[in-house]
């Protein structure tokens, strides 16, 4: 058995993190690593490094699940595949695809939870990956870390178990466009403020960070609050699907007449800080729910379209009913998967 870390030319690494550690570290939804494998078996040396929150990663074979688990606190092998046949004869040396993701969001209630990933044990050859057609970045709320996707529905409980990365909508765009992505969001959080209207709970001022949604020692300590480097990573198109906890603050405070105002100056002032740190990309603003305000977001678009910016547009989704809901109230993995592909045919017509 050949065993190697992660810092391999042969090797991908997903979302964004400092590549710089080692081990890697695994902190938002959908990063990981990926490696188009040769051979019989391969393996995976990954740690939580807490006993809670759970820490949960899915993993798949050319684009299909495989696996999914919790990792647990201390140094394990896990495995990710094995293609030995029990009957003669029928042994395929293919090469395929793996990838690992990480399924669990952003802790920042607890800052010291995190996946570190050490290295890799296999039996064969890790073999040069094909270029992604695209680069994708998601930015979002619990809709985008897809809490609650994986529950049975109407379930009412809030724990890591129940998010996903694979049965996300962002997983179904990248696999039809057969693009790389990277995904920040946070459940609660905003463009200005989060649920409970608390300024501090937005996306929106950290996002020049590689891990901007974790603060304290322990997420310093491991390259979280570093500057992001987009030019290491030009995204082809940058998708915003915010405003949804920003809407449900202004209810709860009663201050929705008083606040929309400063909230579509603050997704203005998003855009602009958005397309400063990606030149290049379309940005698209994912319109939230129609009964969370969605006019904000357009209002916002069309000023900074009015100041002369380009490749920039909105994309409404359906609606989420009855019928395809997780766990409270949030949206099944099915129609995450039904309006993956929708946004997947948008982005293709933009790009």
């Amino acid at each position: 058995m050949i065993e190697c870390g992660l810092k391999h030319e042969n090797i991908r690494l997903l979302g964004r993190l400092d590549e710089t550690q080692s081990p890697i570290c695994l902190d938002w939804t959908g990063s990981g690593f990926e490696v188009n494998f040769q051979g019989t078996q391969l393996w995976a040396e990954l740690e939580a490094t807490c006993d809670s929150p759970d820490m949960w990663v899915a993993v798949a074979v050319d684009g299909c699940p495989v696996a999914r688990f919790m990792v647990e606190s201390g140094r394990r092998w896990y495995p990710l595949g094995r293609w030995s046949s029990p009957v003669p004869g029928m042994e395929q040396p293919l090469s395929r695809v793996v990838t690992l993701m990480k399924e669990t969001q952003c802790m920042p209630f607890a800052p010291e939870a995190t996946v570190k990933a050490h290295g890799l044990r296999h039996d064969g050859a890790l073999l040069p990956l094909e270029a992604p057609a695209l680069r994708v970045e998601f930015i979002g709320d619990s809709l985008t870390s897809a809490e609650g996707a994986m529950a049975p529905k109407d379930n009412p409980e809030w724990i890591p178990m129940w998010f996903t990365a694979f049965g996300n909508y962002s997983f179904h765009v990248c696999n039809a466009l057969k693009a790389e992505r990277r995904v920040i969001s946070q459940s609660g959080q905003g463009v200005a403020w989060n649920y409970l209207f608390e300024p501090e709970g937005n996306l929106a001022d950290d996002y020049e960070l590689t891990v901007g949604a974790l603060k304290g020692a322990a997420a310093e300590a491991r390259g979280c609050r570093k500057p992001y480097d987009f030019a290491a990573w030009p995204a082809d198109a940058v998708l915003i699907r915010l405003l949804s906890n920003d809407v449900g603050g202004m209810r709860r405070a009663e201050k929705v007449e008083a606040m929309t105002g400063p909230l579509t100056e603050k997704c203005v002032e998003f855009i602009r800080k958005v397309r400063r740190c990606n030149p290049k990309a379309h940005i698209v603003w994912v319109l939230p729910p129609s009964d969370n305000m969605p006019e904000i977001a357009v209002e916002a678009v069309k000023r900074c379209q009015a100041d002369g910016m380009e490749k920039l547009s909105c994309l409404a989704l359906p609606d989420y009913g009855p019928e395809e809901l997780g766990a409270r109230n949030h949206p099944n993995a099915a129609y995450n998967e039904k309006i993956g592909k929708i946004t997947a045919e948008y982005i293709r017509r933009l790009v």
